[in-house]
């Protein structure tokens, strides 16, 4: 539905789907989803919720520097938080996803 464009059902359905399982995924599709109604405070909280589940996880903060780097909400300084711990946490494993959100989020620095 996210993809859809169908974000209200989309996040209505993830919430019930948040009360069966703990995966940050959906707390990230919330997040997008917000951001993509222009409710950029709604979309930064579901995305911080995110980061707390699982703060191991680059993905969240590379979805928050983005929000932040959004010019209807730009952020500088929490632009430059979010991007510093994409560029240095360790991932688990090393795949062509962390280093291309990695070349995004010194784009976004630029």
């Amino acid at each position: 539905l996210h993809k859809l464009k169908e974000y209200d059902n989309s996040t209505r359905i993830l919430e019930e789907a948040m009360t069966h399982s703990n995966d940050p995924m959906i707390l990230n599709i919330i997040g997008k989803n917000y951001q993509a109604s222009g409710d950029y405070e709604k979309a930064e909280e579901y995305l911080i919720r995110s980061t707390h589940r699982l703060p191991g996880r680059i993905y969240p903060y590379y979805l928050l520097a983005k929000l932040y780097a959004e010019p209807q909400y730009l952020q500088p300084e929490k632009l430059k938080y979010a991007a510093e711990i994409v560029l240095t946490k360790e991932p688990k494993v090393q795949s062509t996803a962390v280093k291309e959100m990695r070349e995004e989020v010194k784009k976004l620095l630029k």
